[in-house]
């Protein structure tokens, strides 16, 4: 991975900041998109610490806000010729239902709304670095979810598991609709499920809930397994299109093969964040 630059979301605790090492200890240039700045300086720190890497970048950004996206990728773009991997790993589960600074519904615009215009707006430079992957977390409950057109805010009967099922089952339509669009360039887009691992991403919760599921979970370092192969393995370079299971390739739910529901998401997530036809790939 010399020469080679990777970009992770989430990338200052669980599984971000597991991939990061990861990558950094094979010799990537590691940038790591946070949105607290100081969390973020320390984990970096960790990161090159425990690494022995010390191309380790810091790129601040609050994935609940499209102005702030796009200002990251600007920012990446003026730093970096090339980007070589993009994993899309930054994700929120919030128990009661709240909105980003877009006035979106907040699961789906960090989960989704996030990486589709992150991933978007970077493929011109994915490009410049191809052969190129994208890799996005998803989860196995992506099985459960539904897009819910006619109440994608949740405006009406809102939970935590509908969002966060709705947003996951979007990680894979997007996916598949990229990967459909990237034919032929060198860059290739996959999603993972790394397994039930034992991440923040349960933070909303009560204190009991998220000490039970720790005990039952995988560690970050496990789960990250996964992802990195996803990003780094040479018999992968040309899978695209594809859901893994930890580190098998396997077979998402029905719905996520559903080619009118994904380009129909294509089109309302590009409506909702404001995307030209300048930022989406042909």
């Amino acid at each position: 991975m010399l020469r080679r630059v990777c970009l992770i979301t989430g990338a200052n605790r669980g599984l971000g900041l597991a991939t990061s090492i990861g990558l950094a200890r094979l010799g990537a240039t590691v940038l790591m998109l946070c949105r607290d700045a100081g969390r973020g300086a320390r984990a970096l720190e960790k990161v090159r610490r425990d690494s022995g890497n010390e191309n380790v970048k810091l790129v601040v950004a609050d994935l609940a806000s499209l102005a702030s996206i796009r200002r990251a990728a600007v920012e990446i773009a003026e730093r970096h010729d090339a980007l070589h991997v993009l994993v899309n790993n930054a994700g929120v589960n919030v128990a009661r239902r709240r909105e980003s600074v877009d006035g979106f519904e907040l699961t789906f615009a960090v989960n989704h709304l996030a990486p589709f215009l992150l991933t978007n707006l970077l493929v011109p430079l994915l490009r410049v670095g191809a052969p190129a992957r994208i890799v996005t977390v998803t989860s196995s409950f992506e099985r459960l979810g539904r897009i819910h057109f006619e109440n994608l805010q949740l405006l009406r009967r809102y939970s935590a598991t509908r969002a966060y099922t709705q947003s996951k089952l979007a990680n894979a339509l997007h996916t598949y609709e990229i990967a459909e669009r990237l034919q032929g360039t060198g860059v290739t887009a996959n999603c993972v499920h790394p397994g039930l691992v034992a991440t923040d991403l349960m933070r909303d919760f009560p204190d009991w809930l998220r000490s039970l599921w720790g005990k039952l979970l995988l560690t970050p370092e496990k789960g990250a397994r996964a992802i990195i192969n996803l990003a780094v393995a040479p018999d992968l370079e040309a899978v695209s299109g594809q859901y893994f299971s930890r580190m098998r390739q396997a077979r998402s739910s029905r719905r996520s093969h559903d080619i009118g529901l994904r380009k129909q998401l294509w089109r309302i997530s590009a409506q909702m964040t404001d995307s030209g036809h300048h930022d989406l790939p042909r």
